[in-house]
């Protein structure tokens, strides 16, 4: 009886503990994301309250009462708790890496040895914001094309579902002579009103096909291969990313890594996977003793001969991380002069295309009330 009580007891004391140990929101705090505007809300403030004298911790504190980081309480006092305990800023980072990136934890880390985490911050922010600036200037100048191309959008898929199958009808009992447009019009009505379950279907189909393959290595990089291909896109896709290759590079340059450790972290920062490959390739052949001018030249398909110049000269000069700067800005430049050219492009061409579209289609539903007003007369 006595060891039925004990092996109860202890039983009961083993499930007391699991209850204590279980963390209310812990998990939430983990698996949390943080966006890239408050991420540099985050940084920003960090950096200013250090180099006003403030500590790391108080720095911390200051931000868990702030008000708009509320969703994000728990897991900055968790930070902070930690580095009042001892615990390196970068190492209580780790814990979270759905919300900080391992190139932005690794430059952190960088800047805790050498002394120089305001000046760290700095480089962080000026990447996170130009990245930022450039994703909005690419949103505001795609929402209007989009709006009007779902506007227009509905407005045939209605003409041709409806106000055609309407008239068609009248056109058939008055007899008519129909020409090709409006009989071609009309063919495309029936078949969206037959079919068309079907091309939602095969749209849904199509989508789920993306993800799937996009969600597969292999079928990531065939993709992002063929990105690079497609006209027009295609310049501005590799723009982009080696435009992120070569800030992070910079950066980490700029930390005090060298080119061979730069790159094996680049590549983690550079969203397509095609590119990615080409930089691992480049950090391999590195490794082995080779020329990064030399490398870039191997990869003349992805980098602008004005980059490879660029990094000849400070090879031959030693100010390598220097001419990082220049290569940066001159990709800036790039980057931004064929975005806006691209996407002012869009507009007209899409306002054009959708204006023939309607206009096409008021042309189709006009033109037979011509031939009966002939015949009425």
């Amino acid at each position: 009886m006595s060891n039925f009580a004990a092996n109860k007891g202890s039983g009961g004391g083993d499930f007391l503990k699991k209850l204590q140990n279980i963390k209310i929101g812990g998990g939430r705090a983990k698996g949390m994301k943080i966006k890239k505007r408050d991420m540099i809300f985050i940084l920003r403030n960090i950096s200013i309250l250090i180099e006003n004298g403030l500590s790391l911790p108080k720095s911390l504190e200051t931000l868990v009462t702030e008000k708009s980081l509320k969703k994000y309480s728990s897991m900055l006092e968790e930070i902070k708790s930690r580095v009042e305990n001892g615990e390196a800023f970068s190492d209580t980072l780790t814990s979270f890496p759905e919300a900080f990136h391992e190139l932005i934890v690794t430059q952190i880390r960088i800047g805790e040895r050498s002394g120089t985490m305001p000046l760290t911050l700095g480089r962080i922010l000026h990447q996170l914001e130009h990245a930022d600036n450039l994703k909005g200037v690419i949103i505001k100048k795609l929402s209007y094309p989009c709006i009007l191309v779902t506007a227009g959008s509905g407005a045939i898929t209605f003409m041709l579902l409806y106000v055609i199958p309407t008239f068609q009808g009248i056109y058939e009992e008055s007899g008519a002579k129909l020409p090709g447009i409006t009989r071609l019009l009309i063919y495309l009505g029936e078949a969206g009103t037959q079919y068309g379950w079907m091309v939602v279907l095969g749209i849904v189909a199509l989508v789920s096909a993306t993800v799937t393959i996009r969600r597969q290595t292999a079928g990531r990089l065939w993709m992002d291969t063929w990105l690079l291909r497609v006209p027009l896109l295609g310049r501005w896709f590799k723009n982009m990313s080696v435009l992120q290759f070569m800030e992070v590079l910079g950066n980490l340059m700029d930390a005090g890594f060298t080119v061979v450790e730069a790159l094996e972290s680049c590549s983690k920062a550079v969203g397509n996977r095609a590119i990615r490959q080409s930089i691992t390739e480049m950090h391999e052949a590195l490794t082995r003793g080779e020329r990064f001018s030399d490398e870039l030249a191997r990869h003349e398909d992805l980098f602008p001969p004005v980059v490879k110049q660029l990094v000849v000269v400070g090879e031959k000069t030693g100010t390598l991380s220097k001419t990082t700067v220049h290569i940066r800005a001159h990709l800036r430049r790039e980057v931004e002069t064929y975005t806006n050219v691209m996407l002012g492009a869009i507009e007209p061409t899409m306002t054009a295309g959708l204006a023939v579209c309607i206009g096409g289609m008021v042309l189709a539903i006009y033109l037979p009330m011509f031939d009966m007003i002939g015949a009425m007369k």
